[in-house]
């Protein structure tokens, strides 16, 4: 057999970067279905966006992960592995402050791939859309939905499975992509895919500066232009926690505008209140539930079908609740209680509950679950009947769940639009063919044999 073939696809986030190393069999037929993750590498520092002041440093940044890759692939096989580079929300965001400075920063990034023995095929910002759905390619992918290997042998659509719905938060943006029971009605929202044979027609929406980083940073702006004065009270942070911060540090992003009257080195004091209802009305006012009259929708006007089917949810929706002990299919009532109780611990508490968390995890940990509460249920229009159907998951089969994979497979054309034909079995039409051709050849030595035969017959009459 000849030896598998790997993949390497860079996910540039908003607050941070990570290399997946991906292995197949090289035999596209026999292979599809079984892509595995081999590494995930985690860049350090922060996301590609927060070099737009130092390039260079964004490039710089990927080579312990690139070097730890070319240890694992085999060196007579790296020319030949493709490599990519997806930026996300963060490259979004940069794109929209200072276009030149977003293409400076993937041209850097470019270079410092470029310099290693790899297929590399570009770097690139993915629109929210395509997040969403590479996203929910690999769930379905992962989980078998598309396409699995029967106990006939043969790659089969599975006919019972219904395709999984994805719910994406990374730093800056949130995703939801599913299969609704209705058709899409906004043009805008709707993604089509023919993934082994089968059409899907898709719900699918990218919400920029509703990722948790961004949706945190918008919040406390909101209470800072709140307040008279250079004093925020936080409601969702622990009662007794305080810091400083500058009006620049607060207003550092396109998500967030500051008021023309702030002074950029203005220090501001930060206090935490603890205050669970305080913190729940202050989260809603992030977002506009009015859907007009325009039908269904999600948030800000933006049209959404009802929520149908089993989802998944990962990424900043599994770390942030998972913290808390709550991605084990609790119950809403329970989520609910639990998260009220760490809104309502103060600070000493918190960090006798959590001992090794650090000190920003703590702070953020009631904003973030209750900002996730809010997003899930009346953002997305989830609610207790439906609250069963989200799993919160991180990986799937030891492969991480997220938009890397589905893109890889996309690109390197691993998920065939056309059904695969089987792998231990020809074709129908082959063998009809290869019976016509037998049958053919032995006509033709019978009517060889005869005409030799009557030759030797002919030859010893003449003889006599």
């Amino acid at each position: 057999p000849s030896p598998p073939q790997h993949g390497l696809v860079f996910d540039a986030g908003s607050t941070h970067t990570s290399l997946y190393i991906y292995r197949w069999r090289a035999d596209k037929e026999n292979g599809t279905g079984i892509v595995s993750q081999v590494e995930a590498c985690s860049v350090s520092g922060p996301g590609i966006s927060s070099y737009a002041d130092d390039p260079a440093g964004a490039g710089a940044s990927l080579k312990p992960c690139l070097d730890r890759a070319m240890k694992i692939v085999p060196a007579e096989q790296q020319r030949e592995t493709p490599t990519y580079l997806g930026a996300t929300a963060g490259m979004r965001l940069l794109r929209e402050e200072n276009s030149s400075k977003a293409e400076q920063v993937l041209a850097e990034v470019s270079k410092a791939i470029g310099e290693y023995p790899v297929d590399f095929r570009g770097a690139r910002i993915l629109t929210g859309s395509e997040e969403g759905s590479f996203g929910w390619i690999t769930v379905n992918y992962l989980l078998e939905t598309l396409v699995k290997f029967s106990f006939a042998e043969k790659w089969e659509h599975p006919q019972d499975a219904e395709v999984l719905g994805a719910l994406d938060l990374g730093g800056a943006s949130t995703q939801i992509t599913f299969q609704p029971g209705v058709p899409v009605e906004d043009r805008n929202t709707s993604v089509f895919f023919q993934l082994y044979g089968t059409n899907y027609s898709l719900y699918s929406h990218s919400y920029l500066c509703y990722g948790q980083s961004q949706a945190l940073k918008m919040l406390l702006a909101a209470l800072h232009q709140a307040s008279s004065s250079g004093q925020i009270k936080h409601p969702c942070y622990p009662q007794g926690y305080q810091e400083n911060i500058t009006v620049a540090e607060l207003y550092d992003s396109p998500c967030v505008r500051a008021p023309s009257s702030a002074s950029p080195g203005l220090v501001l004091t930060v206090t935490g209140t603890g205050d669970p209802a305080a913190c729940g009305t202050a989260v809603q006012r992030l977002f506009n539930f009015s859907c007009r009259a325009q039908g269904p929708c999600g948030f800000n006007g933006v049209y959404q079908p009802p929520v149908r089917g089993q989802f998944f949810a990962f990424s900043g929706f599994y770390h942030s609740l998972h913290f808390l002990n709550l991605t084990g299919g609790q119950s809403l009532s329970l989520v609910n209680a639990t998260i009220r109780q760490i809104c309502n611990s103060s600070w000493k508490q918190v960090q006798e509950l959590f001992p090794t968390a650090s000190r920003t995890q703590l702070r953020d940990t009631c904003t973030a679950s209750s900002y996730i509460l809010t997003l899930l249920l009346q953002g997305y229009k989830f609610n207790m009947t439906t609250w069963p159907s989200i799993h919160f998951i991180q990986q799937v089969a030891n492969t991480d769940v997220g938009w890397t994979l589905g893109y890889m497979l996309n690109l390197t054309n691993l998920i065939p639009s056309e059904p695969p034909r089987a792998v231990t079995e020809l074709p129908r039409s082959i063998w009809i063919a290869a019976t016509l051709l037998l049958a053919i050849m032995l006509i033709l030595i019978f009517c060889l044999l005869t005409a030799t035969c009557c030759h030797r017959n002919s030859l010893a009459y003449e003889q006599l």
